[in-house]
């Protein structure tokens, strides 16, 4: 009777369910899958102003050679271990000395190695002393001043978890969310899926807030925009204003400098206005980071101007501003 009854189903009731579906797959795909599956935000979607960089130190990406200020501390608490045998103590005020000592050592070997990587024996024989000290002050400005005995404690007090700990914790949660899908797919409900498909977890209280997050139309980086391109640009430390013009060359987009304005989004400060009567808006020697006070990952705006304004498709240009130690 058993093997009756399977024959009557794979002939007439299983074929049903394949054609039913087929079409709910073909429905689903026509007029469900473009709204329901195209919704990632990206991380400017969430984030359209990155948070500054020295908010949280990132330990467990630490380099061989500090590129930031907090990884001078961080490297100096590997060192101390290294030498002394223990972590250091921030109750007990000769081992924050200590690890003051190293920290600073770590920031002057920072500055130096920054200065010999943007300049070659080329310019240092053109260069005058004053010259050459101006641009040792930028690079000092850049990293900081000397550290303080208070940043110990409060640098490496601001570690954000290793990649280990967040690993495993995103691993659980998908985990968790695919047993949902295992087991409703035979018919059992063992909890309802994650909704929203976003979470925020809070560690110290073993907290999950879920997040209605979904893509911004106008974001930069995957919003329908028309009119309007995000590029990112690679610019040394010391980068004064020409050197925009110069990295579109290099991407072979040569812009005419006459023919566009440069903003701050954020501040509506005038970085370039060629049609402007003050000159300070005229001056090419500016830098970007030392007198207009830009940071990696900020963003400024291009517009064209004049008859490029016209003839242009462009109607604004995002730079991403990205600083390296050497180009």
């Amino acid at each position: 009777m058993e093997e009756s009854i399977e024959r009557l189903k794979e002939r007439h009731i299983y074929p049903v369910h394949e054609k039913i579906r087929q079409r709910i797959e073909v429905e689903f795909d026509e007029k469900y899958a473009s709204n329901l599956i195209d919704v990632t935000p990206c991380y400017r979607c969430i984030i359209p102003v990155p948070p500054p960089d020295d908010k949280l130190v990132a330990a467990c990406t630490l380099k061989g050679l500090p590129r930031n200020r907090n990884h001078c501390v961080i490297k100096a608490d590997v060192d101390f271990e290294k030498i002394t045998g223990h972590k250091p103590d921030l109750e007990k005020d000769e081992d924050v000395l200590k690890l003051l000592e190293l920290a600073q050592n770590e920031l002057l070997k920072l500055r130096e190695r920054v200065f010999n990587e943007n300049t070659t024996e080329e310019q240092l024989a053109e260069m005058s002393e004053g010259e050459i000290q101006e641009l040792k002050k930028n690079i000092a400005k850049t990293f900081g001043p000397d550290y303080k005995f208070e940043e110990m404690e409060n640098i490496l007090g601001n570690k954000i978890a290793a990649i280990q700990t967040v690993s495993s914790i995103i691993s659980s949660i998908e985990s968790q969310e695919a047993l949902k899908l295992l087991f409703r797919t035979k018919g059992r409900n063992i909890g309802p899926p994650m909704y929203p498909p976003y979470v925020n977890y809070n560690g110290v209280y073993g907290q999950f807030d879920p997040l209605p997050v979904s893509k911004r139309e106008d974001c930069l980086a995957c919003g329908k925009i028309e009119g309007e391109e995000s590029i990112n640009i690679a610019l040394p430390i010391t980068a004064a204003v020409k050197d925009l013009w110069e990295a579109f060359k290099l991407i072979d987009m040569p812009l005419n400098p006459e023919e566009w304005l440069i903003t701050n989004p954020k501040n509506k400060e005038i970085i370039w206005d060629p049609t402007s009567s003050n000159p300070i808006f005229k001056d090419p020697n500016v830098t970007l980071q030392g007198d207009l006070k830009i940071n990696s990952n900020d963003i400024i705006a291009m517009t064209p101007l004049g008859a490029q304004k016209e003839k242009s498709e462009i109607r604004k240009y995002n730079l991403i501003i990205t600083y390296i130690s050497s180009i």
